[in-house]
């Protein structure tokens, strides 16, 4: 009997996607700055930041989140009931099916895109709202590009090849900057371009984005022996269990975009600039959760599913404690080390060219209230593909809309005192009551449960964290990062970017001191490798 190919560990999957989502967080803020440096922090750059969240808003819902977590578990049960051929025809027809459905609600946002962005928009002058309809509806067909991009990228990640369906987003991000860049160009040479032209260039150069991701997976797409079926197949089984999974599960996938997108109505009571600073604010967060939640939810979610399947509850529990324990080690630091030095990071990042160091200040100040609920979002995400893996789709979806409602109490509550800080504050909270919620729906559900070795392992990398943090700030002290407007980009760099190297390795010493079971196997590989590469 031939034996079976070895798969990849969850944790050696989960290092390969975050060293891809390294690389694309890296090119996200290039794609940042770009924008950033452009586009400023005005009335323009607000128009420009309400309407990027529409398809991203839908995006979670049709991509990332709930397509994902119920297509794949779907196609495992497929492919174990019918054979690898017949999975193979249930992809096509879903995505086909996917796209079918995507594009006709395009075109109907597309029609009601006025009052939708008077909507999001309200308290500002007509005209703004105007520009974001606009910049809106040529931006809103990215969402059926992206979308398509994902369902390619999780057939992927089914065949383990997790590197390439990881790196989609550098492609987009290099793509909107040349195309940005460029174009302005060639613009600039005839006259100066006033930022309404400036937004419509980006909002093109979004499509042009999706657009290049969606070319560089379908050749790896083809090589699996993957297609798609465009249609509406609703008449096969498997197409309709996945449809049916992804409804319940839309707004437990879509809670932390639902309450960006309440941010964003609310912070139009705010004054010009508070829309780019949400945005730039919560793309320091998804960096975070990017680089170490989403990477290890990527990589677990076809793990976990398997697991479930075969009804290895043991197996089950070890990885859903050793990812979200992975995951605080990692997110812990990131989040005090953001809220420490928001302000000569923020400065580093984003003040140049139309993005005053006021602007820079104001996101730093947001970005330090949002760093409280990093790690509530991260557990969160990652005990909801548990729940996915089970087959759990109901249930979170009731405690989402409580999440959802008290996002709302909260930043209302919030938004006068705190303005942006508060509505990031309150997402954060939410997210609090939301993993609280998850994990009381996973202890009936999955036989052996135990979070106690969970917690000892947190409190120990809370601890690290927290010695960390004291650490980063006498640094800034010493160094006068207190003051970053006072130097040139290059010397805030070379005084900013040691610090946050040593405040990385200090926390890693004293995280595998203090014992954390994921810091100690990482500082025994690390020595191992040193000592192999040694005389």
């Amino acid at each position: 009997m031939s034996e079976a190919p070895r798969r990849p560990s969850l944790l050696r999957s989960a290092a390969v996607v975050s060293f891809m989502t390294l690389l694309s967080r890296l090119t996200g803020l290039l794609q940042t700055f770009f924008l950033s440096h452009v586009l400023g922090a005005g009335s323009a750059a607000d128009a420009y930041a309400v309407a990027f969240r529409l398809p991203n808003l839908l995006r979670r819902f049709t991509a990332e989140g709930t397509m994902t977590a119920a297509f794949l578990p779907t196609l495992a049960e497929a492919e174990a009931a019918e054979g690898e051929a017949a999975m193979k025809a249930v992809a096509a027809r879903f995505l086909g099916t996917l796209l079918a459905l995507l594009l006709l609600g395009v075109v109907l946002v597309l029609l009601f895109m006025g009052p939708l962005a008077s909507l999001l928009m309200v308290g500002r002058p007509g005209v703004q709202a105007a520009l974001t309809a606009k910049l809106g509806r040529i931006m809103f067909p990215y969402l059926a590009l992206v979308s398509l991009t994902a369902g390619f990228t999780g057939l992927l990640n089914l065949r383990h090849r997790f590197a390439l369906a990881a790196s989609v987003s550098v492609f987009w991000n290099l793509a909107f900057i040349a195309f940005g860049w460029t174009t302005l160009r060639v613009l600039q040479q005839q006259a100066s371009v006033p930022y309404e032209t400036v937004g419509v260039v980006c909002a093109f150069a979004v499509l042009a984005g999706g657009v290049v991701q969606l070319l560089v997976v379908l050749p790896a797409v083809r090589q699996e022996g993957f297609s798609l079926s465009f249609g509406l197949h609703l008449r096969d089984p498997w197409v309709r269990k996945a449809l049916g999974r992804m409804g319940p599960g839309l707004l437990v996938a879509g809670i932390y975009p639902i309450n960006a997108l309440i941010s964003t109505m609310l912070a139009s009571k705010l004054p010009d600039g508070a829309q780019m600073v949400l945005l730039n604010s919560g793309m320091m967060g998804e960096m975070v959760l990017g680089l170490f939640a989403m990477s290890l939810a990527t990589a677990g979610l076809p793990t976990l599913s398997r697991q479930a399947e075969a009804r290895d509850w043991p197996a089950l529990n070890r990885s859903l404690t050793q990812s979200i324990s992975a995951s605080a080690l990692l997110v812990l630091p990131a989040s005090v080390g953001l809220a420490v030095l928001a302000r000569p990071i923020c400065a580093l990042l984003f003040r140049t060219g139309a993005y005053t160091p006021a602007a820079s200040d104001w996101t730093a100040l947001t970005v330090v209230f949002g760093a409280v609920g990093l790690v509530f979002v991260a557990a969160q995400r990652l005990g909801n593909q548990a729940l996915y893996a089970l087959k759990d789709y109901r249930g979170p979806a009731t405690m989402a809309g409580f999440t959802l409602m008290l996002n709302v109490a909260l930043s209302l509550a919030l938004l006068r005192p705190l303005g942006t800080g508060g509505l990031a504050l309150a997402n954060g909270l939410a997210s609090l009551a939301g993993l609280l919620g998850v994990l009381v729906r996973l202890r009936p559900r999955l036989p052996g449960l135990d979070l106690g070795p969970l917690l000892k392992a947190t409190s120990r990398a809370l601890a690290a964290a927290a010695l960390m943090g004291l650490l980063a700030w006498l640094g800034a002290l010493s160094l006068h990062l207190d003051a970053p407007h006072g130097f040139t980009r290059w010397a805030l760099g070379l005084r900013l970017l040691p610090l946050v190297a040593l405040c990385a390795a200090a926390y890693g010493l004293l995280a595998s001191a203090f014992g954390h079971p994921e810091a100690r196997e990482l500082a025994s590989k690390v020595r191992s490798k040193l000592g192999r590469g040694g005389p």
